[in-house]
């Protein structure tokens, strides 16, 4: 009355087969040869059967065995979880040599291993650090000091520096002011002796201050120019150092001919321009010029070359005539009244043969005899008269003239 789900396998062994069966929780055994059977415990069931057929037949025994060992349906159903079983039976690879791969796991250990290799990787780190005190930079710091020291060699020359002369500061309580009015010059320096000197616009020094190391000045700004420069000199052991301060004038008085064209560096008019009776003439290399105002009566000759004039007071009595320059050609005028005078007595800014007509020639145009104008420059000697074709500007102390307008 006992059921058993058998699973039956067949060998052969010494040319018979052998049929192994395995039913419940017992073992049964067949053998081809003897056609005896063997129960491996207690319990089983077994089937005995002589084959001396081939591997085919034992196939068919074989599935008609399994179908005798299940009687009950019920139990089939139970068969593929047994056959789930049996394929446990390769469950035997619990060789879970996968007990090694714990084994692995020391394996990871040694990686762990590694990570302290990393950590010698730190180690030439701090080499890199030892690199980081190749702060020869140190080392090269005593040489800039050495440079230094070398700085510091020169230092002595340095070192008479303190002793030197030093303007610590220069200046004016105005530096645009009206021509000879008063401003306030004041300084501070490290010295032993100090002055101030008044230059004009062309640098001359026209005047000198002694004064103290520090102090203040009051000084009267002449009209004498349109710039006037105070230069503050600072003395010690020897040595000095100077500081100029330029102020500007503004003119009182405006120039007959306008502010615009006195030339640069020109110092301021004396008065206003005066007016008076006058001639011009033109010659081929040169001027003449007559002006009488201000008790002034004064013929003026001038010369292209050299830009170099000479005058001479007018000695003309009005009536004589004169005619030293022979025939006057087409084109051509002969000189006339004070002129004629000049040309035919006196001798040109520079003395040669042939006198006037050697140095301006002819005239080119007759006399003009309108009224001139008269300026004078303060501070320089200079001064201004109007013509026909322009200004003339003329300095006594040079014997030069000039054309501004």
């Amino acid at each position: 009355g006992d059921q058993w789900l058998c699973q039956c396998g067949c060998q052969r062994r010494q040319g018979g087969w052998y049929l192994r069966c395995l039913a419940g929780a017992g073992e049964c055994e067949y053998d081809q040869d003897t056609g005896d059977s063997y129960v491996g415990h207690e319990l089983g069931h077994v089937i005995m059967m002589k084959m001396h057929v081939g591997p085919a037949i034992i196939s068919l025994i074989v599935l008609l065995i399994l179908a005798a060992c299940q009687p009950q349906p019920t139990e089939i159903v139970e068969l593929p979880t047994l056959a789930v079983l049996p394929t446990v039976t390769p469950s035997d690879t619990p060789t879970l040599t996968l007990t090694p791969s714990p084994t692995l796991t020391p394996t990871a250990t040694n990686t762990l291993t590694s990570t302290p290799s990393p950590t010698l990787t730190l180690t030439p780190t701090v080499t890199a650090s030892v690199t980081s005190s190749i702060t020869p930079t140190n080392t090269l710091t005593p040489t800039p000091t050495t440079s230094a020291t070398s700085t510091a060699t020169n230092t002595p020359i340095a070192t008479n520096t303190p002793n030197a002369p030093q303007i610590l500061s220069f200046g004016a309580s105005a530096t645009t002011v009206q021509a000879n009015s008063s401003i306030t010059l004041s300084w501070n320096t490290n010295a032993d002796a100090a002055r101030i000197d008044q230059l004009n616009a062309q640098g001359v020094v026209t005047q000198t201050f002694s004064i103290v190391p520090s102090g203040t000045l009051p000084v009267l700004v002449p009209g004498s120019g349109q710039l006037v420069v105070y230069r503050l000199v600072a003395q010690r052991g020897g040595l000095e150092v100077t500081q100029s301060l330029p102020i500007t004038v503004l003119c009182a008085t405006a120039w007959f001919f306008g502010n615009e064209f006195a030339p640069p560096g020109a110092g301021c008019p004396t008065a206003v321009g005066a007016i008076g009776t006058g001639a011009f003439q033109p010659y081929e290399r040169g001027y003449m010029l007559y002006i009488n105002a201000n008790n002034l009566n004064t013929v003026y000759g001038i010369q292209l070359q050299d830009s170099r004039f000479i005058s001479y007071p007018n000695g003309w009595d009005g009536t004589t005539a004169y005619s030293c320059w022979g025939t006057v050609g087409s084109g051509f005028f002969a000189p006339q009244s004070m002129f004629a005078w000049v040309y035919c007595t006196t001798n040109p800014p520079v003395a040669v043969p042939g006198g006037w007509g050697m140095v301006i020639g002819l005239a080119t145009a007759n006399i003009d005899t309108s009224n001139r104008t008269i300026q004078y420059e303060e501070g320089t000697g200079a001064f201004y008269i109007d013509a026909p074709i322009g200004v003339f500007r003329f300095v006594p102390s040079t014997g030069v003239w000039s054309k501004i307008k």
